[in-house]
Order: C-alpha cells, then structure tokens, then sequence
C-alpha cells in the first residue's frame, strides 16, 4: 500500500512520552512490510525531536515536516500567539489542536501532490482537523477518548487560579469537539476497549466503524537485574497528561505509606515531564521526584519494581510496556492493563485497584526476588509476541485494508472540503 501517514509529533523510539515512540514503531514497521510511506508531521522544543527529524530527512523516506521551534524574532513569537489565540476564540478546538495544526495544511497539501494513496493515516487528534486528499479513504487513530476531568488539575494557589480557569474551560471543549471530528473518518482505531467503549457513548452511530488494535513500540534492550537498587519503586509520566498526576498523588500519600509499614526500606522514584507545583511538593521522606530527566534509561535499570496505579483516562499505557519491554515486574490496575487484555488468557502484571492491594502487590515483589525476576522475564516475552513493530504494522495492516474497502460516511468529496466552518478549508 502506499500510506500517507500524518503524525502530530516526529517519530522518535527514543523520545519524550509515549507518541513519539508507538509512531516510531508505527514507521519501521509498515516500512518494513514493505509499505510505501509518506510522512507529514511537524517538531518542536521538547529533547530530541529536531534531531529525530535530520534524521528522517537524510534518510530515504519520502518526509514533509514543519519546523514549529519558536523564532529568535520576538515580534515574530507574538504574532504567532495572537494568530493561535484568535484561532481558539474563534473556533470550538481545544487549545492542543489549535497548536497542533496550524501551520500544517500547505505541507499536507504539497505531500499529497506527489501522487496517488491507498489510504491516510491520521495519528491523534490535533492533526484531525486537516484537509485530506480527496477520494481516498481515510483511518484516524484516537489516542484518548476517555478525557480524565478537570477537576484533576489539582489544587491551584491563588497566582495560578485564573490561568487554572482557562484551563478548565479548555478542557471541557473536548466533550463536544471529539464527536464531531470523529464523524469525519471511515473507521477510528483505538488502542483499548474502554476507548473504544467511550467513542459508542459518545457518539452511538459511529460504533461500527471502531475498532481496537492495540499499539506498539521498537522494544528496547532489557536491563541486567543486578543493576536494581533493592526497594526502589518507579513511577514514571508525563505530567501533562491528568491521569498521571492523580495516579503520582495517590501513590505517593495512600499506596506509599502502606508500603513502608511492611517493607520499611522501601522508597518511591517519581520521574517526569514539566511536573507541576503539586507533584514537585510529594517530594519527603522516602520519595523523590525528578523532574524532565534527559533519559528514562537509569531510572527504570534502578528499579526493582514499576507502578502505574491509574485508575482514570483512556489511550496508551506506554510506560508499563516500556517497563515490561524492559524485562520489569510491574503493578497496575485493570485500567492500567488496558490495551493488554485479551491477547493473552493471563497477564504477566500483578494487578490491583486499590490502595491496599496495590500496596502488597508492590510490597510482596519487593520481598520475593525469584518471583519479581519471573515476572519481569514473561512480560519481555509478552511484549516481543504483540507489540514489536512487526506485530503492531501486521494489525495495522489489516485496519488501513479494511478502510480501503469499507463505505465512506459521507462522499470522499465532502468530507475532504467539508462545509463545516469548524474545519479549516
């Protein structure tokens, strides 16, 4: 097939939070099946990405990207803010997508210039709002429908409350955007069934045309079980993402303390992405927190145990696969094994959904070497069978046929220049 892929961030296996690394995966996979793929994207401040995408223009794939780093021109910056401000005044997107998009229609329109495609595969929600090339088919991938609510923000000081408001009032512009934009793809994939779930609530019309396939990544090198510091405990995140700070709160004041009753040695290592006030302040007795470490790497070879106690929000559970790619036992709970359940009759997670359990999971494994070690080599194994890149492009292989086939909601004329003033033209 050829695939025009359209991705909100570069792909990169070794870049910041979990999108950059399944896109990384999603690109050598169909490459490697021997998919002609034409990426569009764009890249950013966040560590690594301008050198991901040198990298994807050296080499010989057909690549569009849009450099988005901010200009040394001051002028230049605040124009840029005011066209993105009048943009979200004016139109119901969430900020994300309003930052997500812009800039992006005239390199789209120039990639599908270059000739005819299969299918178009669209990666996330904020490049969505994009004009596609008529008459092809056209698959989107929501990462998140669930949206955890706002009022998982967190506590605000007095300084931060009104910027806190807009914040809130952003995120609730999700509920109605996402039904909308939903309707205009043939199939949506989702990457868990509870997304899955969500998007037939929310919008009961589209449930034929969801499916679920979960994602994956280029598996990294396992680590050498003698490097773990005994009694450590990870949780790792990007503090962007509201689940997350919930699940650092919840494990640092409830799960931890009952930890350290029975395993007194035990000390919890929070590590993440732009953690604001509330996460920085779990730091005390028996936790750290480090904030935007430039790798991943040691924190996870120190560990002798990863925690991901989610209990809200949908998509991607990039960090217990990478923990479990990385030969890691891990706890999590039933939300936290979403996207993992059913491809195999048992897991090899310990799993629990609250703070009791989770504690002695937690507990039990540090006290069990032979036990913790076993797991960790299973979910090696369980990541090798059905989320290496060759596993995950072979599902999606079989989506983008799908799609080619499957009846287009509306006229593939229609949906590419849609008369929906909410979408750009």
């Amino acid at each position: 097939m050829r695939i025009m892929l359209v991705t909100s961030m570069v792909p990169d296996a070794g870049g910041v939070g979990a999108i950059p690394k399944l896109l990384a995966a999603q690109l050598r996979g169909l490459r490697e099946r021997g998919h002609d793929v034409t990426l569009v994207t764009s890249f950013g401040e966040d560590p690594g990405q301008a050198e991901a995408a040198a990298e994807l223009l050296a080499s010989d794939l057909d690549a569009h990207i849009l450099d988005r780093r901010r200009s040394p021109s001051a002028r230049r910056r605040w124009r840029v803010r005011g066209e993105l401000a009048a943009t979200w005044a004016t139109k119901p997107w969430p900020w994300r997508v309003v930052c997500g998009a812009a800039g992006l229609q005239p390199l789209l329109d120039r990639a599908a210039a270059s000739g005819e495609f299969d299918v178009v595969a669209v990666e996330d929600n904020p490049v969505a709002v994009l004009r596609f090339p008529a008459g092809v088919p056209v698959v989107l991938t929501e990462h998140e429908a669930i949206r955890a609510p706002a009022s998982q923000l967190g506590p605000a000081r007095l300084s931060e409350r009104p910027l806190r408001a807009l914040r809130a009032r952003d995120w609730k512009r999700w509920d109605g955007f996402l039904p909308s934009l939903w309707e205009r793809f043939d199939l949506l994939q989702v990457f868990c069934e509870a997304d899955a779930a969500e998007v037939r609530r929310a919008a009961p019309p589209l449930a034929p045309r969801v499916r679920v396939d979960p994602y994956g990544m280029i598996l990294p090198a396992a680590t050498d079980p003698a490097r773990e510091q005994p009694g450590t405990v990870l949780f790792a995140g990007t503090f962007a993402h509201l689940p997350n700070r919930d699940a650092a709160r919840w494990l640092a004041t409830e799960i931890m303390p009952a930890v350290r009753a029975r395993h007194p040695g035990a000390r919890l290592r929070i590590v993440g992405s732009a953690p604001p006030s509330e996460i920085l302040g779990l730091a005390g007795d028996g936790i750290e927190v480090i904030a935007d470490a430039p790798s991943m790497e040691p924190h996870l070879e120190a560990a002798a145990v990863v925690v991901a106690p989610v209990r809200s929000g949908g998509g991607m559970r990039m960090k217990v696969l990478e923990a479990m790619a990385r030969r890691k036992a891990v706890v999590t709970t039933d939300l936290g094994a979403e996207g993992f359940a059913g491809l195999e009759p048992k897991l090899p997670l310990v799993l629990a959904n609250d703070a009791a359990g989770i504690a002695a999971g937690i507990a039990g494994l540090l006290e069990r070497d032979g036990e913790r070690r076993e797991l960790g080599r299973q979910a090696r194994e369980f990541a090798q069978r059905h989320h290496s890149p060759a596993a995950w492009a072979a599902r999606l292989e079989a989506v983008y046929s799908e799609t080619r086939v499957a009846a287009a909601p509306a006229p593939r004329d229609a949906l590419a220049h849609s008369s929906r003033k909410d979408f750009p033209r």
